[in-house]
């Protein structure tokens, strides 16, 4: 099971009006979550081009907004603009998505050893046991959209306990959402494990251990490693 980071910069739909979305800003930020929602229920697919004026038209936006947000989706890597091509959902090879893994194993590993240290009397230890309850509530019938708004949210809990300001930069443009949407079917195979990781990250970072709350999500984003790297193996072509 693949997890992302904070989920205040990713899935959530926007609850706009259309004076909102009338707002540069807000406009930008409902499109670019609207692609990621929608990397998830099938409307968008790794490889598709996304041409400005389909864009316009199905959100009902000028294209200043909908550039802006083209651009948002390239700078978290989700989208590659080309000279001639224009936008296109990018498309992982195993090797990149198993790279942008070992970096979000360190990265969200870093994130939890702070949060631990940090952990006692913190305001968003609350809302970490939130995040955590309600993923532990999903069935194996939830959408993997709903699901992963959940992890975002248990993610982004644990880096505002974190504190630290560059990881709440960086952790959100890590390719997360691409590798969650195009080998989701062998990362998922993982087994039923995903309930026992979350409960101990939370403890280990609620009890404020610090190298085993960083042990715990390293191991969590291990074995999705492992299961690609796996599928590079099976995949390669024989001598």
């Amino acid at each position: 099971m693949i997890d992302a980071p904070d989920g205040s910069q990713t899935l959530s739909r926007i609850a706009a009006d259309e004076q909102g979305r009338a707002q540069s800003g807000s406009a930008r930020d409902w499109v670019v979550r609207d692609i990621i929602q929608g990397l998830y229920d099938g409307r968008y697919e790794p490889g598709q081009r996304l041409q400005e004026s389909q864009l316009t038209a199905a959100y009902g936006l000028s294209r200043g907004p909908v550039r802006e947000a083209l651009n948002m989706l390239t700078a978290m890597g989700v989208v590659e603009l080309t000279p001639q091509r224009g936008a296109q959902v990018r498309v992982l090879r195993i090797d990149e998505a198993i790279d942008t893994l070992v970096v979000a194993q360190n990265l969200l590993g870093l994130s939890a050893r702070l949060a631990a240290s940090r952990s006692a009397g913190h305001q968003g230890r609350g809302r970490l046991e939130h995040c955590l309850n309600t993923l532990l509530s999903f069935s194996g019938t939830i959408s993997q959209a709903e699901f992963a708004v959940a992890r975002d949210s248990f993610y982004g809990a644990i880096t505002a306990i974190a504190g630290n300001s560059e990881l709440s930069r960086v952790l959100p443009t890590v390719r997360i959402h691409l590798i969650r949407v195009q080998f989701g079917s062998v990362l998922n195979a993982q087994g039923p494990s995903w309930r026992n990781d979350y409960c101990r990250i939370a403890r280990e970072i609620l009890d404020g251990r610090a190298r085993q709350a960083e042990a715990a999500i390293q191991a969590h984003l291990g074995r999705a490693i492992d299961g690609l790297a796996f599928l590079k193996e099976d995949s390669a072509p024989l001598p």
